[in-house]
């Protein structure tokens, strides 16, 4: 009966600890997936505030701008299309 009574003592304690550690890793969990919302919601901000990818006029058009303003200019359409390819990444 003494033998029974400490092998119970034990797996009650051995069951407590357990628990425990149970509830450590419960708690462990909660925090990780608050740090994944918190994640996710950061990459959503972060993927709004990327730029986008920038809309040029055609090269003719740009071309004819820079005619108007700069009447002696030298650069021809091919010129502006290798800048905006440049621009353009």
């Amino acid at each position: 009966m003494k033998a029974a009574n400490k092998q119970l003592a034990e797996w009650d304690k051995e069951l407590n600890q357990l628990h425990e550690s149970n509830g450590d890793l419960g708690l462990k969990v909660q925090m990780l997936e608050q740090e994944l919302k918190e994640a996710r919601r950061d990459r959503e901000t972060n993927k709004n505030l990327a730029p986008t990818v920038a809309e040029f006029p055609e090269p003719a058009d740009l071309l004819n701008q820079l005619r108007a303003q700069r009447k002696k200019t030298r650069a021809e359409r091919e010129d502006v299309e290798v800048i905006l390819g440049l621009l353009g990444g």
